[in-house]
């Protein structure tokens, strides 16, 4: 780690875990890691790879993590896997990045096997690095832990809850915070809690609501997407609570995104950061038979004037081989519409 931001004498105590799934299904477990920081140093660490309920690894998480259906044929059960976890989170508060995710595995993935997540408090380190560090473009595990120097192998999930632990003890030095509690009251960040199944993450608050200030920035609504009335002079989209409320779910899983433009106020490496993240493919031609095409205020005319002759051509089947797959219906909508397929935003069908 940059001696920056190397780790002062706290007496930080929590379990940092992470899942990786075989699917975009939350019960899909295929591997834990959990590591035990007490007083501010790592104190113990564990991971299992884990067979999920249903044997199928969808093409791309095997991409993403390298696991793969024979790696786990003869690994335990998240069943058999809790015996040994429950004495490991007992008592103990839980760190991830991007949390609602690893909660919402976690819950899932005993609920698979009818067993009751026990209460569980818990907090997010990409919620705390947007505090810690505010500003910064990029909150996602990869581009924290190299900005930080934490040198890791991204998606081993033994790596990666290292890497979170890291972050976590990094923001309590820069924020000369004590303990975790302190970190959170220092850092005005609501810790999360796991409630009879129910998930609540945890958020910044003290912050003014859009419409209640005179507070220029204050233009994204609470999922992260800029208001109505800030179209004109957009704001940022607030990726951490744009991926909070999609908690487990990836809603843009199986669909291919083209965007002529970033989204307001990301760069285009931030905007197609936050597609993957919520499940979909960035594609940047028709050719790669986009599903939405994402306008944005920022597109240049020459790929607004690519978009209107090749959905022209991609709509008659003039560019097509013989040999290519059959044309997918191309929609095309503005970030505004662009929202409504993401939680909270009004239904708009995927298949229409």
């Amino acid at each position: 780690m940059n001696q920056e931001f190397a780790q002062q004498e706290i007496g930080m105590r929590f379990l940092a875990i992470d899942f990786e799934t075989a699917s975009s299904n939350a019960n899909s477990a295929c591997q834990l890691a959990a590591v035990e920081v007490i007083d501010g140093a790592v104190a113990g660490q564990h991971c299992w790879l884990i067979r999920p309920p249903r044997m199928y690894f969808s093409p791309r998480n095997i991409e993403i993590h390298g696991i793969r259906p024979q790696d786990v044929r003869s690994a335990p059960t998240m069943e058999e896997v809790w015996v040994e976890l429950q004495s490991v989170v007992d008592g103990q508060i839980l760190v991830a990045h991007n949390a609602g995710f690893d909660m919402g595995v976690l819950v899932a993935s005993l609920a698979a096997y009818d067993i009751a997540c026990p209460q569980l408090e818990f907090t997010c380190t990409r919620t705390l690095a947007r505090a810690a560090w505010p500003g910064r473009q990029r909150y996602g595990l990869k581009p924290l832990g190299d900005w930080l120097g934490i040198a890791f192998k991204h998606h081993d999930a033994l790596e990666d809850a290292r890497a979170c632990a890291e972050i976590a003890m990094a923001a309590a030095a820069a924020a000369q915070a004590a303990d975790l509690g302190d970190l959170g009251a220092k850092l005005r960040v609501s810790r999360g809690r796991v409630h009879n199944g129910t998930i609540c993450n945890p958020r910044r608050f003290g912050r003014s609501r859009a419409g209640r200030t005179g507070d220029a920035s204050a233009t994204v609504d609470s999922w992260g997407v800029p208001t109505r009335q800030s179209q004109r002079n957009p704001g940022a989209w607030n990726t951490a609570a744009v991926l909070a409320a999609a908690g487990t779910s990836r809603p843009l899983t199986g669909k291919r995104i083209w965007l002529l433009g970033p989204l307001s106020g990301l760069t285009m490496e931030a905007s197609q950061d936050l597609i993957r993240e919520l499940g979909g493919e960035c594609v940047t031609g028709v050719d790669e038979h986009p599903h939405f095409v994402v306008t944005s205020g920022s597109a240049g005319p020459t790929a607004n004037e690519q978009l209107r002759s090749g959905a022209s051509d991609h709509a008659s089947g003039e560019s097509r081989a013989e040999s290519s797959p059959p044309a997918t219906a191309i929609r095309i909508l503005s970030e505004r519409q662009f929202r409504a397929l993401l939680p909270a935003g009004k239904s708009v069908p995927w298949n229409s």
